[in-house]
């Protein structure tokens, strides 16, 4: 099996345009900020940050800042209404404070079981 002594997830997956664009809003030069800016962004499934400083929350927002996104809680009283119109509109959305467990109304979304329906 070949391997390699210098392997970084960067060197592997890592775009060094997309890398200084993110630099550029906010995330950490930290290499292991960058791996996980790369993880996060090429990961199919919808990515888990743990952020105690912020510093991902704040990239992700500056990062979605053009698409219109939206940043919710699940203490949110609206906040399946807010999903379903992002859904629909093609907002990302930023869910802020989860817990350990998420609102079961949010499974067929994160297993992404979405049917179109009449558009």
């Amino acid at each position: 099996m070949p391997f390699s002594d210098d392997f970084t997830i960067e060197g592997q997956l890592g775009d060094p345009v997309a890398i200084r664009d993110w630099l550029i809003k906010g995330l950490p030069a930290d290499s292991l900020s960058i791996s996980n800016g790369i993880i996060a962004t090429v990961s199919k499934r919808w990515p888990l940050i743990i952020d105690p400083q912020s510093q991902g929350n704040k990239w992700i927002k500056n990062m979605e800042k053009a698409n219109n996104h939206k940043c919710i809680k699940l203490s949110n009283s609206k906040f399946l209404n807010i999903i379903d119109t992002s859904i629909r509109m093609g907002f990302p959305v930023l869910l802020e404070n989860v817990e350990e467990r998420l609102d079961p109304s949010l499974e067929p979304i994160l297993v992404k079981s979405i049917v179109k329906v009449q558009g």
